[in-house]
């Protein structure tokens, strides 16, 4: 619970009071460390808990390569992923064979990925396309992820986050035709695009930000600061990235629509609302955009506040200007 809330310390402080610690333990304090982008700490006390004498099971290999996945440790991935039958005696899973192409992929070894699911004795499932998908999105790499997005519209045809992914490289590549052609597609087979939300806690009441329907009671006071915001980050170095807008627009049209973002008013709102010693933690239904990342980054800054981000795929801890995910996400 502490760990999927973002209070890491606490989660810790708990797990080490465990008398009595059992593998569910283990691997729930493991997967906590991956999420957070503390894979050399994930590793670590996966080795202290062999130590110990507690068998590993698949969920523990899972965290293991998650941890590695989120922080960029291939050497280690590879020696725990090739372990798992060597010195355990256990068959690795499709979920272990999709941790792999994810750690391939985010290091940018695409090809590798490629040829790593080629030679699978498995038959690659949805989450295994999905990690190649989302390492081609990252590295903008179109080929790949037209092939992968095939087997994806086959095995998810109603899974709305795998077009927007595809509409996101084909307008990276000034490919307007093709992002319609996924929106007709979309339409055709009544896929529905769920709207970007995110929430924070202010005292006992819960406020939600969302893309659609209507906008918060606040919302006058939170563009006020969130344009002054942008005005001292913009000294920092800031420059809004809008590749992150997949409509065809203007760069005028694409900025107010890279201010609306709900992370962005969401963030904006705690730093108003919350006691200036307070962190201000968020959680977002989508992956977080580069721009969002890369202006929360600089808004810990200039404020001097911490902030936590959990988004679909994990926590993004931001203090002083860096987030805990070291830009590698």
């Amino acid at each position: 619970m502490y760990c999927k809330s973002g209070s890491l310390k606490k989660a810790l402080d708990i797990f080490r009071k465990c008398q009595k610690k059992g593998v569910a333990s283990w691997n729930s304090m493991i997967m906590g460390l991956a999420i957070h982008g503390r894979g050399k700490e994930a590793i670590s006390l996966f080795n202290e808990m062999c130590d110990a004498g507690i068998k590993p099971d698949s969920i523990t290999f899972t965290a293991v390569l998650s941890g590695c996945k989120h922080s960029g440790l291939i050497d280690d991935g590879w020696k725990y992923f090739d372990s798992m039958a060597k010195d355990f005696n256990m068959m690795p899973t499709l979920e272990h064979y999709s941790c792999m192409v994810d750690l391939l992929g985010r290091c940018g070894y695409l090809d590798e990925a490629w040829d790593f699911i080629q030679q699978m004795p498995l038959e690659a499932d949805a989450g295994t396309w999905g990690a190649l998908l989302g390492a081609c999105r990252i590295h903008k790499n179109l080929e790949l992820a037209e092939i992968a997005s095939k087997h994806l519209f086959k095995l998810e045809p109603y899974n709305s986050a795998n077009y927007i992914l595809m509409m996101n490289l084909y307008a990276n590549a000034n490919r307007w035709e093709n992002v319609e052609n996924l929106r007709d597609l979309m339409d055709a087979k009544s896929v529905n695009n769920r709207p970007g939300w995110s929430w924070i806690q202010i005292d006992e009441k819960i406020h939600v930000f969302s893309a659609v329907g209507k906008p918060h009671r606040d919302i006058g006071e939170i563009y006020y600061e969130l344009y002054q915001l942008v005005s001292k980050i913009k000294k920092l170095g800031y420059v809004p990235d809008t590749s992150c807008v997949l409509q065809k627009t203007s760069e005028d049209e694409k900025l107010n629509t890279l201010l609306s973002h709900t992370e962005k008013l969401a963030i904006t709102y705690g730093l108003i609302k919350k006691e200036t010693y307070s962190p201000v933690r968020v959680i977002s239904n989508t992956r977080v955009c580069t721009d969002c990342h890369t202006a929360a980054k600089h808004i810990s800054e200039v404020s001097g506040r911490e902030i936590f981000l959990k988004d679909r795929v994990r926590f993004h801890h931001f203090s002083n200007g860096k987030c805990s995910c070291n830009d590698y996400w």
